[in-house]
């Protein structure tokens, strides 16, 4: 993800596109998030859908990545 290497982070993609993350990403320390990538949900009023790590997603430590509709990315506080 373009968003992560500009952060400085190496990027590993989930190749089999199956598990609780999409991607592995690592700082120049060595420093190791695992992050679940999400576009931003609206509600017909405007107001934005509010997502939260999965119960396995909690547990493992894995961050939400938020990416809007115009490509601004996020991490989500939960």
């Amino acid at each position: 993800m373009q968003w992560l290497t500009e952060k400085n982070y190496f990027v590993f993609d989930n190749v089999s596109g199956l598990g609780p993350c999409d991607v592995i990403a690592m700082d120049k320390r060595g420093k190791i998030i695992a992050i679940d990538v999400k576009s931003v949900s609206y509600r017909k009023n405007g107001s934005v859908i509010y997502r939260t790590a999965n119960k396995q997603q909690k547990c493992m430590g894995i961050k939400l990545l938020m990416v809007t509709k115009e490509g601004k990315c996020y991490f989500n506080k939960s």
